[in-house]
């Protein structure tokens, strides 16, 4: 059967079958895996060209951060206005307070205060009828408070005498003995002047002051007062005392002006009556508060039993003599009432 359709077109057609047959299983195959091995060439390049790229973009592990707590938030508050500064000024004033024996005063800031456990002594004498004088305090003004005229210095001095009653308080010590000497440097003082009838007029109204001590009234105390005037040499001194009786005790208040002229110099006078106002400022601003003071009681009995000793004395003398003892009489200090307007009174 083979044989019988065997011709020449047969034949090569067959032959070209068979050489189709041939190339087809010979190249395909390779034209196959020559595909498929470019194919995974170029997957195997795609694939290392990413592989390269995700190592660059590799960094190493970097230790954790530990992160603060963020503040909490606060709420917006509205912009202050600039505060003005203010200067504090310190008071022109002090204040002295003793709370043993109730006395308080209130003095310039600049003056000198001297406690009297820091004094060794009075810087003035007493006016006291009686010793038994205890210092208290003293306030001294500045000696350059007056330039270019005499004044030498100023003070104020309080004390208390607890040994004397109320009678005895307003009597002063060594009144008489000072009389004299005080008209004399009155006198002196004004012996420059033209007129001279001012020299007779203030000698009789230094000798009036020094013979009755008068009641003045300063601030909220009640005061008797008495002015003395003694002159050393080239110093002068004009005393002013002021007495009061309070808690079974006298107090003084002691107010002393002093000038220092030389004879060669030539310095104005200084205003005394000026210069006892700003002292008097001083002691128009005391108090005295209700204390107990040591020695008090005793000295209350010794006053009453003196007292009662004089009027038994008095009381003998009168039925020897049959005399009545006059009543109404006064000592020779006898009190003149009289008002000081301070200018708190104003």
């Amino acid at each position: 059967m083979a044989t019988i359709n065997r011709t020449p077109e047969n034949e090569k057609k067959s032959f070209q079958q068979i050489e189709s047959d041939n190339w087809s299983n010979l190249y395909l195959p390779a034209i196959c895996a020559g595909v498929v091995m470019t194919i995974v060439l170029f997957m195997a390049v795609s694939c290392s060209k990413q592989s390269d790229k995700s190592t660059a973009k590799i960094t190493p592990p970097t230790a954790p951060s530990v992160e603060a707590p963020a503040p909490a938030a606060t709420p917006a508050t509205a912009p202050q206005a600039a505060k003005k500064i203010v200067k504090k000024h310190r008071p022109a004033n002090a204040t002295y307070v003793n709370g043993n024996y109730g006395v308080s005063f209130s003095y310039p800031r600049k003056y000198s205060l001297h406690s009297a456990d820091k004094q060794k002594e009075m810087p003035v004498d007493a006016g006291f009828v009686k010793p038994g004088a205890v210092e208290i305090a003293s306030v001294d003004m500045p000696d350059t408070r007056y330039p270019d005229t005499d004044f030498s210095s100023a003070l104020l001095n309080v004390s208390v005498n607890t040994g004397m009653g109320a009678d005895e308080c307003s009597q002063f010590g060594g009144a008489e003995k000072d009389q004299s000497a005080k008209i004399d440097s009155v006198a002196d003082a004004k012996s420059t002047e033209s007129e001279p009838t001012n020299i007779a007029e203030t000698s009789a109204k230094s000798t009036s002051a020094a013979a009755k001590p008068t009641a003045v009234k300063l601030g909220r105390n009640e005061f008797s007062e008495v002015e003395h005037m003694k002159a050393a040499g080239e110093r002068q001194s004009d005393l002013k005392y002021f007495h009061v009786f309070k808690n079974g005790a006298c107090y003084e208040f002691a107010l002393d002006v002093e000038t220092f002229r030389k004879g060669d110099e030539d310095l104005a006078q200084v205003d005394r009556g000026q210069v006892f106002r700003q002292l008097e400022k001083i002691l128009a601003s005391a108090r005295i508060k209700d204390v107990e003071l040591p020695g008090v009681e005793k000295a209350e009995t010794a006053t009453s039993t003196s007292e009662s000793k004089t009027q038994q004395t008095t009381d003998a003398k009168s039925a020897t003599t049959g005399q009545a003892t006059p009543q109404g009489t006064t000592s020779a200090q006898q009190t003149e009432k009289a008002e000081v307007v301070t200018p708190q009174q104003k």
